[in-house]
């Protein structure tokens, strides 16, 4: 199990799959649970971002489920990914955003180039999992020295 305190990073499956027993009010924390790899680890959630959990718990529908349908029941995570395409096309209509960890995950590791807190962050225990990322984020490099003209 993981202890990082970054910023929680989910599978779409883990966060359809969040229920409110997994909520650990004492120390901002929320148990994740991956089904593929039978696992579970915490991530711990910064105390503005839980304190709206916290508001969500009391409107809710009435589920085990923390995210939910307006009738309690499961999410999918077609409805997931097309609710980000929607909104974040309000907020930036020129950016493509997507609701996967390659593409926070990426994006972190090219600003701090942190690998290490990266891995705990996703949850990994083999760092050699990790290193996907930075071969992703090193495709900008490659492409940048290709389309170099050099000096004229």
């Amino acid at each position: 199990m993981s202890n990082c305190r970054g910023s929680p990073q989910l599978r779409v499956s883990e966060l359809l799959n969040l229920k409110i027993s997994d909520i650990k009010n004492k120390d901002y924390s929320i148990r994740v649970n991956n089904a593929k790899k039978k696992s579970s680890r915490m991530v711990y959630v910064p105390e503005y971002l839980f304190h709206y959990i916290e508001k969500w718990k009391d409107v809710r529908p009435d589920s085990r489920y923390l995210f939910c349908s307006r009738y309690g029941k499961k999410l999918l995570a077609d409805y997931i990914q097309k609710m980000v395409k929607r909104y974040s096309k309000i907020i930036d209509p020129h950016k493509d955003i997507h609701p996967h960890r390659h593409t926070y995950a990426t994006q972190y590791y090219r600003q701090t180039k942190d690998i290490e807190t990266l891995r705990r962050i996703l949850g990994h225990s083999d760092i050699s999992t990790t290193t996907i990322y930075i071969t992703l984020a090193n495709i900008d490099v490659e492409n940048s020295m290709k389309s170099f003209k050099g000096f004229l």
